[in-house]
C-alpha cells in the first residue's frame, strides 16, 4: 500500500500541493489532523467576485449592477458567521472587482463552460489530480483555459502557484493557459507559455514525490507533525483561531 493510501489520500490537488510546498506544518495540521481554522474573508471575496463575473459572462445581457449585487449577496452569505476583522474591507472591493472582470472578459463572448471538473494523470504520479477550470472557451481555437483570481493588489507577474494551476489544467492539451487577475481598480491577463508549463508540470511531479516520501516516514499523523515547524509569522496564521490551533498542535 502506498504512503498516500495509508493516509487516506486518493487524489491530489493544486491547492493541497501548493500548501505543502509553502507551509508543510499547516498542511499536516489541516489535511492529516483535520484541525482547520475558519476560511478568511479574502477567500470568500474571491469566491463571491468570481460568482458575479461568471453570472455576467454566461448572460451577457444581464446588467453589471445585477452581477455585482449577486456577488455581494454571495459574500454576505459566506461571511454571515465570520469573525474576520477584514470582512467589511473585503466586501467593499467585491462590486469593483466584478466590474473589472466583466469589462475585461465580456468582449471574449460567453465561455463554453464554467467550473468544469478535470481529472489529470501526470507521469510519475500514482494518483489523479482533480481540479475545476473557472472558464473554458472552446470557440477560441485551439481553446483557452482562464483561471480567475481576485486580489486587492495587482501582481506584476503571475504567482508560481497560479501558474502551476493553469499548467495542470491544460496539460496534454493544445489549450492556451491564462490567468486573469482583477482588483477593484485594475486588471491583467497573463498567459503561461509552453516551456514554462512543462517546467511547472515537472515541479508538480517533484513536489508530489516529496509529499509521498514525507508521508512514508510514518503512518501516524502526530509523528509527522512532530518533524515540521510552523512559520507563525506567515499570513497563513493571521486568523487567531488558526494561530491557536497551531499553538495547540505544535506548541509554538
Amino acid at each position: 500500500m502506498s504512503a498516500f493510501a495509508r493516509h487516506g489520500i486518493d487524489h491530489l490537488s493544486i491547492s493541497s500541493l501548493n500548501l505543502f510546498a509553502s507551509e508543510p506544518a499547516l498542511w499536516v495540521m489541516e489535511r492529516l489532523l483535520g484541525r482547520r481554522g475558519p476560511v478568511g474573508a479574502a477567500a470568500h471575496r474571491g469566491t463571491a467576485a468570481e460568482a458575479g463575473i461568471a453570472l455576467g459572462l454566461l448572460d451577457p445581457d444581464l446588467p453589471v449592477a445585477d452581477c455585482q449585487a449577486y456577488a455581494v449577496k454571495v459574500f454576505d452569505e459566506l461571511t454571515a458567521l465570520s469573525r474576520d476583522a477584514r470582512v467589511e474591507k473585503e466586501r467593499t472591493g467585491v462590486p469593483s472587482i466584478v466590474w473589472q472582470g466583466l469589462e475585461r472578459l465580456r468582449p471574449r463572448g460567453a465561455p463554453t463552460a464554467t467550473q468544469q471538473e478535470i481529472r489529470v494523470m501526470l507521469p510519475g504520479c500514482p494518483l489523479p489530480w482533480l481540479g475545476y477550470v473557472d472558464l473554458f472557451y472552446a470557440d477560441h481555437a485551439p481553446g483557452v483555459v482562464v483561471d480567475i483570481k481576485s486580489t486587492l493588489r495587482l501582481p506584476s507577474e503571475p504567482s508560481t502557484g497560479h501558474a502551476r494551476q493553469v499548467s495542470l489544467y491544460t496539460y496534454n492539451t493544445p489549450y492556451a493557459a491564462k490567468i486573469a487577475y482583477f482588483t477593484p481598480g485594475r486588471s491583467e491577463v497573463y498567459e503561461i507559455g509552453e516551456e514554462a508549463k512543462q517546467q511547472h508540470i515537472a515541479d508538480l511531479v517533484n513536489i508530489a514525490g516529496r509529499l509521498e516520501r514525507f508521508l512514508g516516514l510514518s503512518d501516524d499523523p502526530a509523528v509527522l507533525a512532530s518533524v515540521v515547524v510552523p512559520d507563525v509569522d506567515s499570513f497563513y496564521y493571521a486568523d487567531p483561531v488558526t494561530r491557536a490551533l497551531a499553538k495547540e498542535v505544535f506548541g509554538l
